[in-house]
C-alpha cells in the first residue's frame, strides 16, 4: 500500500530543470483527475497550485515542483506522508504511473461519489425543479471489465523497446506493460507474447516526427459475453520499413500460442497500414491475417434479458464495457419511455446498436454513421437479429440530416444522439433544433462538451427532464451520462 515515505511514480525527465521539494495538502481534484493543492516555491512566496497525478484529497505529500506553467506547477516524485483516508493498495505494479488508472488508489466509494458530484455540478445550472437527477449507476464488476485495449510501441534512442501504455505526466513516454487489471488477463499476456516476438524482430517502432520505423499499436478486443477475440496491429504505410511475409507468419504463430489450440477458430488478426502522405489525407488499409473477418458481441437487454448479437469490425465503434453497456442501454430505454413511438432518429449510430434496442419500442429507426465498416456491421446486424424496421444511411450526420429534412413529411418524435467526445457540432444542432423533436436522448462519454450542448438546445425550446450518469470506466476519472429533452409546449 502506498503509505508513508513511499514514492508514487517516478521516470527519468527529458531534462531535468531546477527541482525544489515541497509539503503539499491535497484538496481536490484538478480537471484532469490529478490531486491539487497549495505551495509556495520559496519561503514568503505566494502561493501557487499544484497538480499531482495518483495523489487525492486528503492526501499529504511531499513532492518536487519545476518550473511553473499556465500559473500552476506539476507535481513530480510524490512521497505519501499522511495518506488519505480514502487511499486504498494498487492493485496493479503499473498502478503508479499509468495513464490508464487515474483513480486505482482511490476506493471504489469514493469515486463513484466524486463522478455523480461531476456530473451534477456540470448540470446544476440546467436543472429545474422538475428535473430527475438520478444517482450514479455503478459498476457491478469494477475489474477486468474492458473489452478493447489499444497499446504503443516505442523505442528510446539506446534502441530500448517499449510496448504498453502512456506513462502518467510522461510526456508521451510508453511503459512496457507486464500487467493490467481493467482487462481479462489473455490481454496483457498477448502484449507480452507481440513485444517478445518484437525482440526477435529487426522490425522498428514507427516515429512519427521523422516518419521512420514500422510498429504504431496493437488493438486488442474480446467479446465479454462470446469470448471471442481480435488482434490487430497497425504499421506504418511508408515502404522503406514495409513488414515481410515470414514478419507476419512469425506474429500470427506468435499471437496465436497466447491461447488453447480449440479456440483459434474465434480468434480474428488483422493488419493495419496508416499510410501518411504529405499534401494528403492519411489512407488505411486492413489486411485479414488469420480467424474470422470480425469479432461477435452480444448484449442482454430488458427484464427478460433477450439477447441481441453483434458483429464488430476491428475499428468498428462499441461500448467498451459490454455488462456495463447493458445498464447503459436498459436504463435509456426506460428513460425515453413508451412502446409505441412512430419514428427514433439515431445519430452517430456505429454498428448501429441503439438503432436495433429502440427497433423494440418503435414502428420504425433511422440510423445515420459515417464509418461505412460501421455500417457494413450494422447491416449484418440487422439481419442476425432479424429487426425489420431499421434503416441505416452512412454519411456525415449534418449532411444526412440535410437530405432528409427534403421530405417535408419528415418527422421523429424521438431522437437518439452517442456523438464522440467533441459532443454535437453546430451544424448538427442547428438541424436538431429545425427538426424540433418532442424528445432528444443525448448520451454522453464527456459531459463536459454535454453540458455545453444541453444549455444549447435549452436555449432553443427544449427543457431538461432526465439526468442519469452512469459509471462505466472505473479507476478512471471517466464518466457516462444520459440526459433527456423535452420540447416546451407551445
Amino acid at each position: 500500500m502506498l503509505f508513508r515515505g513511499e514514492t508514487v511514480y517516478r521516470f527519468p525527465l527529458m531534462s531535468k530543470p531546477p527541482f525544489t521539494e515541497v509539503t503539499v495538502s491535497i484538496e481536490k481534484f484538478s480537471s484532469k483527475g490529478y490531486g491539487l493543492g497549495l505551495a509556495s516555491k520559496k519561503e514568503g512566496s505566494p502561493l501557487h497550485k499544484v497538480e499531482i497525478p495518483h495523489t487525492i484529497p486528503g492526501d499529504t505529500v511531499l513532492v518536487e515542483i519545476g518550473r511553473k506553467h499556465n500559473g500552476s506547477f506539476f507535481g513530480y516524485f510524490p512521497k505519501v506522508i499522511t495518506p488519505s483516508a480514502d487511499r486504498v493498495p494498487l492493485r496493479c505494479a503499473h498502478g503508479a504511473v499509468c495513464g490508464g488508472c487515474s483513480w486505482q488508489q482511490m476506493s471504489y466509494a469514493r469515486q463513484i461519489e466524486e463522478k455523480e458530484k461531476f456530473v451534477h455540478n456540470l448540470f446544476s445550472e440546467s436543472v429545474t425543479p422538475s428535473t430527475k437527477v438520478f444517482p450514479i449507476l455503478p459498476c457491478d464488476l469494477p475489474w477486468e471489465y474492458r473489452n478493447k485495449m489499444e497499446y504503443t510501441f516505442s523505442q528510446n534512442k539506446a534502441g530500448e523497446k517499449f510496448l504498453g501504455l502512456i506513462m502518467t505526466g510522461g510526456k508521451g513516454r510508453v511503459f512496457s506493460l507486464t500487467e493490467c487489471h481493467l482487462t481479462d488477463p489473455w490481454f496483457h499476456k498477448t502484449v507480452s507474447a507481440m513485444r517478445a516476438f518484437w525482440e526477435q524482430s529487426s522490425l522498428l517502432a514507427y516515429n512519427m516526427r521523422a516518419n521512420q520505423g514500422a510498429l504504431r499499436t496493437l488493438t486488442l478486443r474480446k467479446g465479454i459475453r462470446t469470448g471471442h477475440k481480435l488482434a490487430m496491429l497497425t504499421v506504418s504505410g511508408h515502404p522503406e520499413y514495409s513488414i515481410k511475409k515470414a514478419d507476419l507468419d512469425a506474429l500470427v504463430t506468435a499471437l496465436q500460442a497466447v491461447i488453447p489450440e480449440n479456440e483459434r477458430a474465434f480468434y480474428s488478426i488483422f493488419l493495419r497500414v496508416q499510410q501518411i502522405l504529405k499534401g494528403s489525407p492519411t489512407q488505411f488499409y486492413e489486411m485479414h491475417l488469420a480467424g474470422p473477418d470480425h469479432l461477435l458481441e452480444e448484449l442482454q437487454i430488458g427484464p427478460e434479458k433477450k439477447k441481441y448479437t453483434f458483429k464488430i469490425s476491428p475499428t468498428a465503434f462499441f461500448q467498451p464495457n459490454t455488462l456495463q453497456a447493458e445498464k447503459l442501454y436498459n436504463r435509456a430505454l426506460e428513460i425515453a419511455g413508451g412502446q409505441s413511438l412512430d419514428h427514433v432518429l439515431d445519430l452517430y449510430a456505429g454498428t448501429s446498436t441503439l438503432g436495433i434496442l429502440f427497433s423494440s419500442i418503435a414502428k420504425k429507426v433511422t440510423s445515420i454513421e459515417i464509418n461505412p465498416h460501421a455500417v457494413f456491421d450494422a447491416e449484418v446486424n440487422k439481419e442476425w437479429n432479424q429487426i425489420e424496421n431499421l434503416t441505416v444511411k452512412m454519411g456525415d450526420v449534418a449532411e444526412c440530416l440535410t437530405e432528409l429534412r427534403k421530405d417535408t413529411s419528415f418527422r421523429s418524435e424521438l431522437v437518439v444522439v452517442d456523438p464522440p467526445r467533441s459532443g454535437l457540432d453546430p451544424k448538427a444542432l442547428a438541424h436538431l433544433i429545425e427538426l424540433s423533436p418532442a424528445k432528444i436522448l443525448y448520451i454522453s462519454c464527456n459531459p463536459s462538451t454535454q453540458a455545453e450542448n444541453v444549455k444549447f438546445l435549452l436555449s432553443h425550446g427544449y427543457m431538461l427532464t432526465q439526468v442519469q450518469p452512469v459509471d462505466q470506466f472505473p479507476h478512471t476519472i471517466h464518466v457516462e451520462n444520459i440526459c433527456l429533452l423535452e420540447r416546451v409546449p407551445v
